[in-house]
């Protein structure tokens, strides 16, 4: 088979994970990168995140059959413009921004005939971002977008499927317009109220000193994302506009419901809301990367003991792990650990071996959204 010549333009967090993801696969592909900070470059070739470093945006995509662009989205159409005339029939063109609609309208009117763009955004990243930060399991059974335009030919779309498979994603097409809204939910709405609800504490913490340094594991857990890049998130929450303001004013309306319960004293209608969300959260899976999992999960009680980790694992070895987590810790009592499985019969496996080994377990998980 071919050797697949896939171009990288951007090395940051999400560019320089494809690039590692990818470089594993060693005779399956060839990694050209691209970026326009030299010393980034450098650090590409050194750490195997790219086979090859183009010396011009230009020359990367010559004869690509795959063109990957991991560069912010208010950049994207001077890149492509820049790209278009070394661009190939047949070569297919890609993006990882989080928002579609804008791109799905304006990139393709761009392309020479034959060249086929479909938006796509892995949903996996992190607070961190640069180089630095990137790694070669971040698309590991995350959920991997694609926004086709009617008409795209099957074959580009298999050739898309299967890039995603290579760097561990699962793939999920959707319309741009369905893309940007459900990622205004469920992305880009939790970053703005990371961020309100910091700016609030703040605040509170001018009046009251002292406020801040009571913030425990809840307040750290719900905020965590509000670290990541302003002015990236800037870019983003821009570009996606549109579908966000609904978004925003449908979580204004639960806020006022909210507030209007406690006002007049309705505890009960409070309470309802309170239980309406707390099913909701609870039929979730403990982690999830994306929209929906494949992931079948089984909660396992430890002691707090030295080892006791690595004995369940022990027993549990010849079963494909896809997930852990340490769910909880009670010092002196022990605690719980979350591990996800691919199918029905990696669970069943694992929930004969614990407990023939004594081990408490509980059956979490399904598969579906």
């Amino acid at each position: 088979m071919k050797q697949q010549r896939i171009a990288l333009i951007g090395l940051g967090l999400i560019g320089g994970s494809l690039g590692l993801a990818l470089c594993r696969k060693q005779q399956k592909v060839w990694v050209v990168g691209y970026d326009p900070v030299a010393e980034t470059c450098r650090e590409a070739l050194s750490r195997q995140v790219v086979n090859e470093i183009a010396p011009s945006l230009v020359a990367a995509v010559q004869g690509a059959d795959l063109v990957v662009l991991a560069v912010p989205v208010e950049k994207m159409k001077d890149v492509v413009l820049a790209i278009a005339p070394a661009l190939s029939p047949g070569t297919i063109l890609t993006d990882v921004a989080s928002t579609k609609g804008q791109l799905a309208q304006s990139l393709p009117l761009l392309l020479p005939k034959g060249v086929y763009y479909v938006g796509g955004h892995p949903m996996a990243g992190s607070e961190q971002s640069g180089l630095a930060a990137a790694d070669p399991f971040l698309f590991q059974n995350a959920v991997y977008l694609l926004t086709p335009a009617p008409g795209t030919p099957p074959a580009v779309l298999a050739t898309l499927e299967e890039f995603i498979r290579m760097v561990g994603g699962l793939p999920l097409l959707l319309t741009p317009e369905e893309h940007d809204l459900m990622v205004a939910v469920v992305s880009h709405l939790p970053h703005l109220i990371a961020a309100a609800l910091v700016n609030v504490a703040v605040d509170f913490n001018e009046q009251y000193p002292g406020t801040l340094s009571l913030a425990a594991g809840g307040f750290h857990d719900t905020t965590r994302v509000a670290m990541g890049s302003p002015a990236l998130w800037r870019e983003i929450l821009a570009s996606n506009r549109r579908s966000l303001l609904p978004v925003l004013r449908a979580l204004a309306a639960e806020v006022e419901a909210l507030t209007a319960a406690i006002a007049a004293g309705e505890m009960g209608a409070l309470e309802a809301r309170l239980q309406r969300a707390a099913v909701a959260r609870t039929e979730l899976p403990a982690r999830r990367k994306g929209f929906l999992t494949l992931l079948y999960e089984l909660v396992v009680v430890i002691e707090d003991r030295p080892g006791a980790i690595a004995e369940v694992i022990e027993i549990i070895k010849t079963v494909n792990i896809k997930d852990i987590e340490i769910l909880r810790v009670r010092e002196g009592e022990g605690g719980t650990l979350r591990l996800a499985f691919e199918n029905e019969e990696a669970l069943a496996e694992a929930v004969r071996l614990l407990r023939n080994h004594g081990f408490q377990t509980q059956v979490r998980g399904g598969q579906g959204r």
